[in-house]
């Protein structure tokens, strides 16, 4: 039982990781898209939370497609990593990376409080469905290759 709590749990932070960094690539990458970033400095660590708002506040439409593309790739990605090591009920934990994501995401649109509407209400079609999407391709190659 607590071989299996380990197993799953760091699956979880595996798959988790690897979303995030997907995810954070993808809205690294996209900044550079409009010139106007160029003129916001960041003075210490402690600013990229502002830095992060100012980015919100002026990034134009195609930015938050692209980062909820990024979140899309990063949830699939995250859910077969993680259903590629949990024994039992993958797409479930496929979805809680879904879960913990969306909820990330719920928090940042809460303290920037830049974000469109048509963003945040985005986000729910995003995380769920394509985390689980991840687990249910892991599911069904193992059910294939059983058969096989």
């Amino acid at each position: 039982m607590t071989e299996n709590l380990i197993k799953n749990t760091l699956a979880i932070l595996i798959g988790l990781s690897i979303a995030m960094t997907i995810i954070l690539l993808g809205a690294t990458a996209n900044k550079q898209w409009f010139d106007e970033l160029n003129n916001i400095e960041i003075q210490t660590k402690s600013d990229i939370f502002l830095y992060w708002r100012d980015v919100v506040a002026q990034a134009p439409p195609n930015f938050f497609i692209a980062l909820l593309t990024a979140y899309g790739i990063g949830s699939i990605v995250g859910g077969v990593v993680t259903a590629m090591f949990v024994p039992q009920a993958k797409q479930a934990y496929a979805m809680l990376i879904g879960f913990i994501l969306f909820g990330i995401a719920v928090l940042d649109y809460f303290f920037i409080n830049q974000h469109p509407t048509w963003y945040f209400i985005s986000l729910l079609f995003v995380f769920f469905p394509f985390s689980w999407l991840g687990g249910k391709v892991v599911d069904e190659i193992q059910k294939r290759n059983k058969i096989l």
